[in-house]
């Protein structure tokens, strides 16, 4: 069962859709406050009444993607100044690879609704499976497509419109993405 707090939008999932994508600043900020103000059941409960707070930490996140490397760098030394105090950082919460297959979801909704010209996003099933490292379909990865599709209101079609599930269609099949 999935969490719901791992499939609301933060921060930091638009910062790595914004970086991965290149939208241009003001592309991002015309975004982010119609997602505020349209699609505010997805934010994080956190953002769901301060825009002010959602920019500032998108942009935060931002900074670091962009010097990324310098910054991991400096991970040693930032633990032992934690480590002096008394306390731990995660190593794996500091240093990431920002694709997760949630955030695939969430950026094909914000691309489908907020940033493409069209209403749909297509791609091979196999392109999707291989961009996070699956060679097969699992169970346990279908269940958790599943879910996401259902939270995020979206439908995947094979050609001509034609309804499909992702457990039942051929690997090389194109499939259409759509938000319900």
């Amino acid at each position: 069962m999935i969490k719901l707090d791992e499939l609301y939008y933060d921060s930091f999932d638009f910062a790595c859709i914004i970086h991965s994508q290149d939208i241009g600043i003001r592309t991002a900020s015309i975004m982010l406050e119609k997602v505020w103000k349209q699609d505010n059941l997805y934010l994080n409960p956190y953002y769901r009444t301060n825009l002010r707070d959602l920019y500032l930490d998108v942009h935060y996140w931002l900074d670091y993607l962009c010097d990324k490397p310098v910054i991991d760098k400096e991970f040693p030394s930032i633990q032992k100044d934690f480590m002096s105090f008394g306390k731990e950082v995660n190593e794996r919460a500091f240093i990431t690879d920002y694709f997760d297959v949630d955030l695939f979801f969430k950026m094909k909704r914000l691309q489908i609704i907020y940033l493409n010209k069209q209403d749909y996003v297509r791609m091979k099933l196999r392109t999707l499976l291989k961009t996070y490292g699956y060679k097969r379909r699992t169970q346990e990865f279908l269940k958790y497509f599943r879910e996401c599709m259902m939270f995020y209101h979206m439908q995947i079609y094979l050609c001509g419109n034609e309804k499909c599930d992702i457990g039942e269609i051929g690997l090389d099949d194109m499939i259409t993405i759509r938000v319900i």
